[in-house]
């Protein structure tokens, strides 16, 4: 048994093991007979599958129905080894005619069962010409003979499987070789064909086996495009199991642009090529599945060659490559963007310069510094949010730092309103806009008293407004009384003009009361509302330098 054991951890065919395991079991319980008797597919069938003794017709070709009369179908219904000691005095099951034919008297039956759930594979049995009573020793050694056989299935059902359908298509391929002795060419043709076939099968099975693990997806295809073989990444990243062959003339689910942005012939793409026996180099691609985006791949072929040097194949190469693909184009976005930006930005400050007035140099120097630095505090804002919008309370606080809940006796600004994001088109504009309103307070305005107030309030917009947006209320209350509705529009006019009406696509609306400036804003936050660039404002519109501090203009 131990030998045996050894035999069947060595030998890759079953039949081989089979009838080992039969001639072994024979000679060590002293019979001339034995056999492994298989339970077809059916279910309801016995097969001779292996067995020493047997009269040729017997082993591999001998069939017999499962009949609960008999010794197999008890053993097998109950799974349990079964003893038949004379068959003369055989009361409770029946001989087969095939075994009265060897001169059976006795058998003793062991099931061999099915591992991994599967049903008993079938019996093995021995058989004694004269009448005989098997012992418990014996049905011991039977069984651990039927373990071994058990395991050795499980390993090789498979194989045996595929030897089978071999051996099958060696005899079909025999009888029509002699059924056309006169055609000689064309089953040399056939025979040619086969050995094509089981070329390519030998490819696959051991390119299967390397590329199974690798980070990338790498398949075998056929000269027709299909996948015959293929990586788990291969699958992941293309499902379907269709590629660009050498005779395709549409690109299907893939579309490949070169270098120029030229569309790319199905019939020069790597898979295609790599099956006319070139080496085609790798190209990108946008490959859709279904309904769901394009995705980028990076597509590269290689032609396998038979010994007679034909294409049979072609190994081809999947990378995904559509987050590296994003990224890039992220990037260059952002840096289209960044420059807009800045772009923008100079053109503000250019605007600044044309029209800030100034009794003198230093007044100047700080009416631009404070300009300046609402911009760049704007901008600091959306850096450190990736670009991706700035808070207004934050934005608020910068502008007014100082003066937000400021205690008596000086003046003191107050913030009331809920979270909201602006997104980077917005946030530039409004800091520049809320600076002017500030710089303006502090000149001639609530903020520039011991007990000057100035209360913003905002709120979201409600869906019934013109689109998703802002409404914001400046309120200047214990402040110096304006004489008078200004009569000019100094730069904090024009940028109040510019940037919240024709840059945003708001509102803004200004009223000068006896108790201070009332300032009303509206705009949207939705990015598609807002203009580009705000113009540079020319030369022509410059404004005379002098301006009365009892008269303000926000400028």
């Amino acid at each position: 048994m131990a030998k045996f054991g050894h035999f069947a951890l060595e030998s890759e065919k079953l039949d081989d093991i089979l009838n080992e395991a039969c001639r072994l079991v024979g000679d060590a319980l002293g019979t001339d007979l034995s056999k492994v008797v298989e339970v077809l597919p059916d279910r309801d069938t016995l097969l001779v599958r292996a067995g020493v003794g047997w009269q040729p017709g017997v082993v591999g070709f001998k069939t017999k129905p499962i009949d609960p009369t008999s010794s197999e179908g008890y053993a097998l219904h109950t799974g349990k080894p079964v003893i038949s000691v004379d068959e003369g005095a055989e009361y409770r099951f029946t001989y087969a005619d095939f075994l009265k034919s060897h001169g059976v008297k006795a058998i003793v039956n062991v099931p061999i069962p099915g591992l991994r759930g599967r049903q008993a594979f079938g019996l093995l049995q021995v058989d004694s010409r004269v009448p005989r009573a098997f012992n418990e020793a014996d049905i011991q050694f039977l069984t651990g003979y039927a373990n071994l056989l058990a395991s050795a299935v499980d390993r090789l059902l498979v194989f045996d499987n595929i030897q089978d359908a071999n051996r099958e298509l060696e005899r079909r391929v025999a009888l029509r070789i002699a059924e056309l002795v006169d055609a000689n060419a064309a089953l040399q043709l056939q025979v040619a064909e086969r050995e094509r076939a089981l070329a390519m099968l030998q490819h696959a099975t051991r390119l299967e086996t390397v590329v199974q693990n690798l980070p990338f997806g790498a398949a075998l295809v056929g000269p027709d495009g299909r996948v015959m073989v293929a990586n788990p990444e291969f699958n992941r990243l293309m499902p379907r199991g269709m590629m660009p062959s050498a005779d395709t003339e549409k690109g299907g689910e893939w579309q490949c642009l070169d270098e120029a942005g030229r569309v790319v012939a199905p019939r020069d793409y790597p898979s295609a090529r790599a099956l006319r026996g070139e080496d085609g180099p790798e190209r990108d691609f946008e490959y859709t599945s279904g309904n769901h985006e394009p995705l980028w791949r990076r597509l590269s072929g290689i032609p396998i060659f038979n010994d007679a040097g034909e294409v049979t194949s072609a190994l081809v190469v999947l990378i995904d490559i559509d987050a590296g693909r994003r990224l890039a184009q992220r990037q260059l976005l952002l840096a289209r963007e960044v420059d807009h930006r800045a772009k923008n930005m100079l053109t503000v400050v250019l605007a600044a310069l044309r029209l800030t007035r100034a009794d003198n140099i230093p007044a100047f120097i700080k009416a631009i510094e404070g300009r300046v630095m609402s911009l760049a505090r704007a901008q600091t804002l959306l850096a450190a949010d990736k670009w991706a919008g700035a808070d207004l309370h934050t934005l608020l606080r910068g502008e007014l730092e100082g003066f937000v809940n400021a205690q008596a006796p000086g003046p003191c600004t107050t913030l009331s309103g809920p979270v909201v994001a602006l997104p980077p088109g917005a946030a530039q504009p409004l800091s520049m806009a809320i600076h002017e309103l500030t710089t303006n307070a502090i000149k001639y305005g609530a903020l520039s008293v011991s007990g000057g107030k100035v209360a913003i309030v905002w709120q979201a917009l409600t869906k019934t407004a013109r689109a998703p947006g802002l409404r914001l209320s400046w309120t200047e209350t214990g402040g110096p009384a304006p004489r008078a509705q200004p009569s000019r529009r100094g730069f904090g006019s024009r940028v109040l003009s510019g940037t919240l009406r024709d840059q945003m696509g708001g509102a803004c609306t200004m009223d000068w009361l006896p108790s201070g400036l009332v300032c009303t804003i509206e705009v949207p936050l939705v990015p598609d509302h807002m203009l580009p660039l705000l113009p540079p404002v020319s030369d022509g519109l410059r404004e005379p330098a002098a301006i009365p501090p009892s008269s303000p203009s926000l400028g």
